[in-house]
Parts: C-alpha cells; sequence; structure tokens
C-alpha cells in the first residue's frame, strides 16, 4: 500500500470514528458500552463494565487485567480466547452455554415467582432452542 493511500485510509478511519462520537451517546455501542449508557449513573456504568470484564475473562480462563487491556488495544473476544488457544468453535459453544444458562436463571425466576408454571418454562426453552435451530428470532406476543 503506497504512503499516499495509507494516509487517506487512516484519515477516513479517524473522521468516521469522530462520526461516531458526535453522533451522540447511543453510538458508543460501537466502542463495547452498553447502548443507553448515558442514562445511567456512574457507579451503575462502572458495575455493568466491571460485571462484563469478569463474564469475557470466566469464559475463556482469562485473567481481569488480559481482558481489560485486550478491550483498551481494541482486540475482541474472539481476538483474545485465540491467543489463549480457544478455538472460534470452542468460543462458540462456550457462549451458547452461557446464553443457555442465562435463559435458563431467568425463566427460573419467572417460575420461582409464579409469573409460568414450569412445565411452560421448560417448553420455552425447547421453543427457543428449536428456533436457533431454524435460524429463527422468536420474542413474546406482541398485541
Amino acid at each position: 500500500m503506497s504512503k499516499k493511500l495509507k494516509k487517506k485510509t487512516t484519515a477516513l478511519a479517524v473522521l468516521g470514528v469522530l462520526g461516531l462520537i458526535l453522533a451522540g451517546p447511543g453510538s458508543a455501542a460501537a466502542f463495547g458500552f452498553k447502548p443507553g449508557a448515558a442514562t445511567l449513573a456512574p457507579e451503575q456504568i462502572a458495575a455493568h463494565q466491571t460485571e462484563r470484564f469478569t463474564k469475557q475473562a470466566n469464559l475463556i480462563g482469562a485473567t481481569l487485567e488480559e481482558v481489560k487491556n485486550a478491550w483498551a488495544e481494541g482486540k475482541s473476544l474472539k481476538d483474545l480466547a485465540l491467543s489463549k488457544g480457544i478455538t472460534e468453535e470452542q468460543l462458540r459453544l462456550k457462549m451458547q452455554a452461557e446464553r443457555e444458562a442465562n435463559v435458563r436463571a431467568r425463566l427460573q425466576v419467572l417460575v420461582d415467582k409464579g409469573v409460568i408454571t414450569q412445565a411452560q418454562a421448560d417448553r420455552r426453552l425447547e421453543t427457543m432452542k428449536n428456533q436457533k435451530a431454524k435460524g429463527e428470532r422468536g420474542g413474546s406476543p406482541r398485541k
């Protein structure tokens, strides 16, 4: 790549980043921040990011500092996982298992609070798995 083309590419990238920053708080998601974070208290923002870093570290067997450093350098979780010897498929399966565990926990809360029955929770989980296998996205009924 010529020096002139590199300069143009860099300039365009910088302009793109500035555009995202100037576009408003919703653009913060592009930088790894939760959408709507502008409406959260500083303590909530810090707690959310700490929880995110911790979950990622636990998921791939990394230290909290490794996750923070990778994030600061703009590396993805996949990049860090690969550097730790975890394949993309292994990462995908780990993430899938974590999502399923989260769904199970949320459904259990609904069962425990009497919002739904255990049978309904079991059916919902099965429905979600079937929709995922078919590439569909499901949700709550809408009126």
